[in-house]
């Protein structure tokens, strides 16, 4: 990413807290392995989120509607509505925790028409009929291009929306 701040793991729990109290979401950039995934379980057990709660979302095994929903016909009304998915945080279930951490983990590993289903999620705190509740926070990570892993390159749309760091190795 040229765009990313390159940042030591020590150093990423602080601005990624700072970029969670202005309600801005972030992208993790770095090799496999490097400790991504910890990181963000670290930074919701540390205690400066309150009490926290971490819905990890693989979305390399998503298909978009398991992100939107699934259409289902209201025989009184007779309109479409969608049931909302069951991953994402319910208003009753976020009322349990200060924050709700969203860890859209392996985002630009995710097919196109995932990532696009994410746009208005990250964008908007929505999608669809669904809202996010107001204490959740939207934290993705992805492997860069040279990892030689499996990813898609981000559309400027969805990238535009992040807060980027990278990660770098510090022993």
């Amino acid at each position: 990413m040229s765009d990313a701040r390159t940042v030591k793991i020590s150093e990423a729990t602080k601005l990624i807290t700072r970029a969670f109290r202005k309600q801005r979401p972030v992208f993790l950039w770095g090799p496999p392995g490097i400790g991504k995934s910890e990181l963000v379980e670290g930074i919701a057990q540390s205690g400066r989120l309150g009490n926290a709660h971490v819905i990890d979302l693989r979305l390399a095994l998503f298909e978009p509607t398991d992100l939107r929903g699934y259409p289902a016909p209201d025989m009184e009304t007779r309109e479409m509505v969608w049931l909302p998915p069951a991953d994402l945080p319910s208003a009753e279930m976020a009322a349990e925790y200060d924050t709700v951490v969203l860890f859209l983990d392996e985002l630009n590993s995710a097919a196109p028409s995932v990532q696009a289903a994410a746009y208005q999620l990250i964008l908007n705190s929505r999608i669809g009929q669904y809202f996010l509740p107001k204490n959740v926070v939207i934290i993705a990570a992805g492997n860069r291009e040279t990892d030689k892993g499996v990813t898609y390159r981000m559309p400027k749309p969805l990238e535009n929306r992040f807060v980027h760091f990278e990660l770098r190795v510090d022993f």
